[in-house]
């Protein structure tokens, strides 16, 4: 593209019709026609701020779309899609006269261009992820979508200039990387350029001014190197046709950004493309101009071999040209011409099967990506950030040491690579070797590396992960399991809540004959009390309810979230779903006072008599102990069970209590509940 033309250009139906007529037969016109005129009669007038009637914008899409070759209902619903969001039309309207497939296509084009919103930020991010929903059900919501956004651009001019400046760079944010994406790169690179020209006009007109200077001078020499390829490749009988490659004025303008270069060190790179039928001859093309001119080390690139995510496929190689100049050169076949300049678009261009066009776009890896992420992501702010960096479509290639080869986003890491490969393999990350040799997980892969990943069971992703990984997936990947495992402690710590409540219970009566009197002596009681971690006392300490560790037990301290450090006998059962945690768990220090009492529960089990219950409370006084609460049952062949809640000072202390009470007429069994033993 040379330039954008700027006049708007007044087409009717004709002009579609009679487009579609010369490039796609199979298209019926009668549907078209049908369309146009139900959507002229429903925006009758309306008018654009251009002054054209409102109708001009429908009419442009569908003529954009027919470039690309859409079928029927597509061009029919881009005629529509503006009809049920700007005027009295209904779905069950357009449903009734076009069909269920026009009227889905037109649903998910309205809605996602009505959605409201108190900010503009919060509008675009609920407006982009319908989009991407509806595309992942039928990739021809976002073609529409774009080609909409197309026209809109081209008259961007007659819209106030602070709206020109806010949807140029939407557009330069969202809707261009997103065609290039999907590898629709005539939309993307247009779209480009009508941004660029508004949001920095002086460099615009300055590319465009130095571009027709050198016009002249430099399609001759392009002329010369498709005369001397021409020759070359008649005489090997491989058919191709020689072109001169677009002029993007926003891609030269990025390239002096990025490279630090002059328009003229830019612009003296000559490049050409060269087009064939088959696969074999692109690489037999690649022969002969290595063979005419030198080529550059480290300036080839296989693009057949290993396409692009957004299934761009092309051979990419730059030599030393005739008279000095480097030029660049590009191999491809028709077809992957078409996707090239069209992406998923291009299917319809060679009327492949809808299942076949299904498959392919349902593997491209943008939207797979998007479709695992996105309904995870609620945040806004986090949603924009990882579509962003979605649409980069800088890639690097890596391999496994398999010879796997694993696409990821530019500066990626070992971490990426891992979750790529599979998720249980991210997870379990503890380290990775690049290229034989150790590096850390912050390190950043370079195309050609060869990553193999170390991992451990007791391995785990950690908060400070979510700082090194940059794919979208992997970073989702990891929240998903931060949130597990932070929704698993909740549970447990609510549990152990929950259990310090009910001890806190009055004590159940004894059932039966057996009436006693619960005498209770004041206690001293502290949650943390005799407990130092690494010499401090002034740290919030409970003692876990579910292994209850008293003074003389092996120990270890958890750092809950919030709730200060749980206590747990190291050999907790409890504790084996937080072992993931390990930087968690603190030393702990018994420094226990005689004075200090812990609840502990114990269960008494035996054959019922009268006075049983009595005999039990009677011994566990004579050993200076509370009971805080007590609950007796008399089961089938007069078992009985007494559970007790009782508080000791230390291990030892219990044990003489346990002894004591084995020693009773007619007990049969004392322990300490969740650690069962049987008396002997």
């Amino acid at each position: 593209m040379s330039d954008i033309d700027l006049k708007i250009r007044s087409r009717d139906i004709g002009t579609l019709l009679k487009m579609i007529k010369n490039s796609n037969p199979d298209i019926d016109l009668a549907v078209i026609q049908k369309a146009y005129l139900f959507a002229n009669a429903a925006h009758e007038g309306q008018q654009r701020l251009s002054g054209e009637p409102y109708i001009v914008h429908p009419l442009e899409v569908g003529i954009i779309l027919a470039g690309f070759k859409l079928d029927t209902n597509t061009i029919a619903a881009a005629l529509l899609h503006d009809t049920v969001e700007d005027t009295g039309t209904t779905l069950d309207m357009i449903e009734k006269a076009f069909g269920e497939e026009v009227a889905r296509l037109v649903d998910s084009v309205t809605k996602i261009s009505s959605i409201k919103s108190r900010t503009k930020a919060t509008a675009q991010a609920a407006t982009l992820r319908k989009m991407l929903i509806a595309t992942v059900k039928d990739i021809r919501v976002i073609i529409i979508k774009l080609a909409d956004k197309l026209h809109n651009m081209r008259t961007l001019m007659f819209q106030p200039p602070e709206t020109q400046i806010r949807v140029a760079n939407e557009t330069l944010d969202i809707y261009a990387p997103l065609a290039r994406r999907l590898g629709m790169s005539k939309i993307s690179s247009e779209l480009e350029d009508l941004a660029f020209r508004v949001l920095d006009p002086d460099a615009y007109n300055e590319i465009r001014n130095n571009i027709a200077q050198r016009d002249t001078e430099l399609e001759a020499y392009l002329e010369n190197v498709r005369k001397i390829l021409g020759e070359r490749l008649a005489a090997l009988n491989i058919k191709a046709r020689i072109t001169g490659r677009a002029k993007h004025y926003y891609s030269i303008h990025k390239k002096i950004l990025e490279q630090e270069k002059s328009f003229e060190e830019i612009y003296d790179i000559r490049a050409v493309r060269i087009i064939t039928d088959e696969i074999r001859d692109c690489y037999g093309v690649l022969g002969v101009v290595h063979t005419l001119w030198s080529p550059i080390i480290k300036r080839f690139k296989d693009y057949i071999a290993v396409p692009k995510s957004n299934m761009y496929q092309s051979l990419h190689t730059t030599v030393i040209g005739p008279d000095g100049h480097r030029l660049e050169v590009q191999i491809r076949t028709e077809k992957m011409h078409a996707t090239a300049e069209m992406g998923i678009a291009a299917h319809w261009l060679y009327k492949e099967d809808p299942s076949v066009i299904r498959k392919d776009y349902k593997n491209l890896t943008f939207l797979k990506d998007i479709t695992e992420w996105q309904t995870d992501v609620q945040d806004t702010r986090e949603f924009m950030k990882s579509l962003k960096m979605d649409l980069y479509d800088n890639e690097i290639f890596v391999f496994s040491p398999k010879g796997k080869i694993i696409k990821l986003p530019k500066g990626a890491t070992p971490i990426d690579f891992a979750y790529a490969i599979h998720t249980e393999i991210g997870h379990t990350t503890i380290g990775a070797k690049v290229n034989s040799q150790i590096v850390p997980l912050k390190a950043k892969l370079k195309s050609g590396d060869i990553v193999e990943i170390m991992t451990s069971k007791k391995g785990h992703p950690s908060e400070s992960w979510l700082k090194l990984a940059i794919s979208p997936s992997a970073r989702n990947k990891i929240r998903q399991w931060l949130r597990r495992q932070l929704e698993s402690e909740t549970k447990f710590e609510e549990e152990e809540e929950e259990k310090q409540k009910e001890e806190k219970q009055p004590a159940a009566p004894a059932q039966g004959d057996d009436q006693i009197k619960l005498k209770r002596t004041p206690r001293k009681r502290q949650k943390q009390a005799g407990i130092t971690i690494n010499g401090a006392t002034n740290i919030l300490i409970r003692l876990s309810q579910c292994c209850q560790p008293i003074p003389g037990d092996d120990v270890v301290g958890f750092i809950t979230r919030g709730r200060g450090i749980t206590v747990h006998k190291r050999n907790c059962p409890s504790l084996k779903r937080l072992n993931h945690e390990q930087e968690r768990f603190v030393s702990i220090k018994w420094e226990g006072s005689p004075d200090t009492f812990y609840p502990v529960k114990v269960a008494v089990e035996g054959i019922d008599r009268p006075n049983l219950l009595k005999d039990v409370a009677d011994e566990i006084a004579l050993a200076k102990t509370n009971i805080v609460k007590v609950e007796a049952r008399v089961e089938e062949a007069d078992h009985a069970v007494f559970r007790f809640i009782l508080e000791v000072r230390s291990n030892d202390h219990l044990k003489d209590i346990m002894a004591r009470l084995k020693n009773i007429k007619n007990i049969t069994n004392v322990y300490k509940l969740n650690e069962k033993v049987i008396l002997k």
